[in-house]
């Protein structure tokens, strides 16, 4: 009886490896960044859209951009992040910003569609669409998540269908996640399009020490 021992030691050590392995893949789930893009209210034009953190981190929001298609398949690029200096003071700070620190559960306001689509949530230099000259418009953002050593996005597809009144509706019922390492090179250049940085297409960990 005396092969049990090695038989019962092996049997524990596989049980004990499951284990694991199944609480290492509950764990990644958990601490994975989850941006949804929300629409709410009603299919107005008019309702609000929402950015919502329902990860478990906090994820500090760099840039949200919309790429809007019209009806003569042309595309335009519009940034509904603004970077003006606000006094730190100003309770309304991250709305004003549309960028900074979003806490689990934290939501931004980022306008309505219609102020997203005709500019009026950007910069003046960015002259948005006539609403009835739009087909369909993506909405994306870009965070950065502290898990992660390269920046995660989200992205959403509406489509507007004009019958009297403009109307906005979802391309699908879910946000499409960008968090994988091989989007990170896409999100990345929706970052430097905003800030224009000196050095592009790389990061800061693979060329600098962040040990100090």
């Amino acid at each position: 009886m005396d092969y049990l021992n090695p038989i019962s030691n092996l049997a524990m050590v596989i049980i004990w490896v499951i284990y694991l392995q199944l609480f290492l893949i509950q764990y990644r789930r958990g601490s994975r960044p989850y941006l949804v893009i929300h629409h709410g209210q009603n299919e107005s034009v008019d309702s609000m859209c929402l950015l919502v953190n329902m990860g478990k981190e906090a994820v500090h929001v760099q840039c949200v951009q919309v790429v809007v298609q019209t009806r003569d398949d042309t595309e335009s690029l519009l940034t509904v992040t603004r970077y003006e200096r606000v006094s730190s003071d100003d309770n309304n700070l991250r709305q004003s910003l549309r960028q900074g620190p979003l806490e689990s559960g934290d939501f931004l306001v980022l306008g309505s569609f219609r102020d997203i689509l005709t500019g009026a949530c950007g910069d003046d230099s960015e002259p948005g669409q006539e609403i009835d000259h739009i087909r369909a418009f993506t909405i994306r953002a870009a965070v950065m998540h502290g898990p992660s050593s390269y920046p995660v996005g989200a992205r959403r597809r509406f489509y507007l269908e004009h019958n009297g009144k403009s109307c906005v509706f979802p391309e699908y019922i879910y946000t499409e996640q960008l968090t994988k390492r091989r989007s990170k090179r896409e999100v990345s250049r929706w970052i430097e399009r905003e800030l224009n940085p000196r050095h592009t297409g790389q990061f800061v960990t693979e060329n600098t020490d962040q040990s100090a």
